[in-house]
């Protein structure tokens, strides 16, 4: 970090996003910064990220009117945020519950991380973790035990803030990291990281010999590549199974994904991360893994964005695809008997579980899983997953790892200033969006009908897998809506022509998001006119290879993936006019689509049962790149204009329509992807303005 000059807000920006990069340093969401200023205390606003942060990302509040949480002695958390609201002195995020720490310790900047190496070193037995402190710091560190986050921890420092020796930069808190502080956010930095590094090089020579698969996790100067020697060559651990190779993986993966997110989906569907970096995989066939995940979390915040404790599924990865799926749903339906006789011990009566108990699963040979809401959340969990991990590794190379007491993980897990936000967030997006947490895949996605659907999908709150035989453009298109729309939608080129490509696109949105609700089949390709005495058998091929067996192939897979889900699903597919009404040098054309309209009606008898509905729209005269060319064919066919051609079409519908907009498509699509169309099945439904002869009978 740079020395800065000027605004010491600008230098606290610049040291919090730069903490904010550092994943051991910081997860996403989690650590403080602050800055006092004459009266003010400016600090890190509820909801806001370091590693993005702005200056109207921190909160100005009143550090006199603040002053009065030195002489209470006990604040309720509703208590607590109206106190720290009425001391607001401007507009802004609402104050976070680490205000009350920052306002009571007497210094001007401060900051707060859940940084790997504090973590290892205090995520062990009570008194050896103060003992280390003390012996490594020799007063420089001042150790805490832990305290609840918020009010209690405030109130902990806030008794030994008299006590702290003179020259003392921060304070260890058992389960939550390390707070240094300084007069300017650069001392502030090379504090904070002269504590971290002195940590690590501590953790580096004790371990040696003891941290096995946890090495490339637990220590910052190694990497997976720098283990390679301290495992196996089968990259097992003593006697672990062999994990399989990379190709191998994701081929179990796109079975294992779609297994656990229709099984962690039963209340409110969520999108899977799935990552089986070599590091992780390591980590997962240590002797000790099993035991040591089962022991919790490193820090209150990873309960929050990870969860309790980890679901470790132990598979027999060589059975046979169904066999592989039945393990998954098997082993979670008793992890959750066993999560819910944990909530037993603890809840009030009358307390339902949580819904979303299990955000990570261990599965050796295969990777961490982490599941939320959506892919961002996911990414989170599984970024304070691998933290943990780590600190697991450190805490093992010096002592012994040990987390939260159950009864206090189970408050901080229901802690209603926590859980209000989650189930806030929720319900908002439920009652705002038509289609949320869904994973949707557009094939035929970058241009026309099918970029129109890919952006209302993911408007809608959907995941969206943009897939064309155009690559570059289903990349832009993407890109376009990944401005606004960050880690929901991803590109993928596809030739429906090809069944490995096909196979392709299916495999990324599952490794992408965890499965698969929704197929909107809008490929298509451009009719060759020509009299049937003069359609050639290449013609025909060329037609039913894009519009009915790609189609059909598409279909297949998605099938595939909403029953190993067991959560029902929606594939929807533009037929247009020519699969209904035939027209005349269209015998290519019309006979593909015709065929694909008979493949969606069998599709809707046999995948009923699973609660997949398989629905067709019937659309004509859609301003497409499609139809445009279309119309300049038929025109130059019939020796007439394409303005010509154009006002023909218009006058043949009986609401007079001119070209309809692909909006209007992209809207059915979504709304027969959603519940309004929920038992509508083996239909098509038409948007052409009105056509007597198109009228589906």
């Amino acid at each position: 970090m740079t020395t800065s000059i000027g605004d010491p807000l600008d230098g606290l920006v610049r040291l919090s996003r730069v903490l904010g990069s550092d994943p051991r340093l910081v997860q996403p969401g989690g650590g403080n910064t602050s800055v006092k200023l004459g009266e003010a205390l400016l600090v890190k606003g509820s909801g806001t990220d370091l590693g993005t942060i702005g200056r109207d990302g921190f909160t100005r509040l009143s550090l006199p009117r603040l002053a009065a949480l030195a002489d209470a002695d006990a604040m309720s958390d509703a208590e607590m945020m109206r106190f720290m609201a009425s001391c607001m002195l401007e507009g802004g995020p609402a104050p976070s519950v680490e205000t009350p720490l920052h306002s009571l310790l007497p210094h001007r900047v401060i900051a707060h991380t859940h940084d790997v190496a504090t973590m290892s070193l205090t995520n062990v037995p009570d008194g050896v973790a103060e003992r280390l402190v003390r012996e490594l710091f020799e007063g420089e560190i001042v150790y805490v035990p832990y305290s609840r986050p918020g009010f209690p921890l405030a109130r902990a420092v806030s008794d030994l803030v008299n006590g702290i020796p003179a020259g003392a930069t921060g304070l260890a808190l058992a389960h939550h990291g390390l707070v240094v502080w300084g007069d300017d956010a650069e001392e502030v930095h090379r504090r904070l990281l002269r504590v971290v590094a002195k940590i690590d090089g501590y953790i580096e020579v004790y371990g040696r010999g003891r941290l096995n698969g946890f090495s490339a996790l637990a220590s910052p100067r190694r990497t997976p590549k720098d283990t390679a020697g301290d495992l196996p060559a089968s990259n097992a651990v003593a006697g672990v199974a062999t994990a399989p190779d990379r190709d191998r993986r994701r081929r179990l993966a796109e079975i294992v994904l779609p297994a656990v997110r229709g099984s962690l989906g039963v209340s409110d569907r969520v999108i899977l991360h799935f990552d089986d970096g070599e590091d992780i995989l390591a980590a997962l066939a240590d002797e000790r893994a099993p035991s040591l995940t089962q022991r919790g979390m490193a820090t209150p915040e990873h309960i929050l964005r990870a969860g309790r404790l980890p679901v470790w599924l132990d598979l027999d990865l060589s059975a046979s695809d169904d066999a592989l799926a039945g393990q998954v749903r098997a082993q979670l339906v008793a992890a959750r008997t066993a999560y819910e006789a944990y909530h037993e011990r603890h809840a009030a009566p009358g307390e339902p579980p949580l819904g979303d108990w299990a955000k990570a699963v261990l599965v050796p040979g295969l990777g961490l899983i982490t599941a939320f809401g959506d892919k961002r959340s996911a990414v989170t969990a599984n970024l304070c997953y691998r933290a943990t991990l780590a600190a697991i590794g450190g805490a093992e190379a010096v002592a012994t790892f040990e987390s939260l007491p159950e009864a206090d993980a189970f408050e901080f897990e229901h802690w209603p200033l926590e859980r209000r936000k989650v189930e806030e967030a929720a319900a908002r997006e439920r009652a705002t969006r038509e289609l949320p947490r869904h994973v949707v895949v557009v094939i035929g996605g970058a241009s026309g009908i099918g970029k129109a659907a890919a952006r209302r999908f993911v408007e809608e709150g959907a995941h969206v897998v943009v897939a064309d035989l155009d690559g570059a453009a289903a990349t832009q298109v993407a890109g376009e809506l990944a401005e606004r729309y960050a880690g929901k939608i991803v590109a993928a080129a596809v030739d429906v022509r090809d069944d490995a490509s096909l196979d392709g696109v299916f495999g990324r949105a599952v490794r992408e998001f965890g499965g698969l609700d929704c197929l909107f089949y809008t490929a298509g390709l451009p009719p060759r006119f020509a009299p049937i005495t003069e359609t050639r058998r290449e013609d025909l091929l060329r037609q039913l290879e894009v519009h009915y067996l790609g189609a059909v192939a598409a279909i297949g897979r998605a099938a595939t993936i909403m029953r190993r889900q067991g959560t029902g699903g929606s594939i929807v597919a533009s037929v247009s006019k020519a699969a209904i009404v035939p027209g005349r040098e269209a015998v290519a054309y019309g006979g593909s689509k015709a065929a694909l309209l008979q493949a969606l009606r069998v599709a809707a008898v046999e995948l009923g049962g699973d609660g997949i509905r398989v629905n067709a729209i019937n659309a004509d005269q859609v301003d497409t790149p499609l139809f445009r060319q279309f119309v300049r064919e038929r025109a130059a066919s019939r020796g007439v204009t394409e303005q010509e051609q154009l006002e023909a079409y218009r006058k043949r519908n009986l609401m007079g329509a001119g070209l309809i907009p692909a909006d209007a498509v992209a809207e059915l699509a979504v709304a027969l992807s959603g519940d309004r169309f929920r038992f509508t099945t083996g239909d098509i439904l038409t948007v052409d303005g009105g056509l007597p002869e198109a009228f589906p009978r």
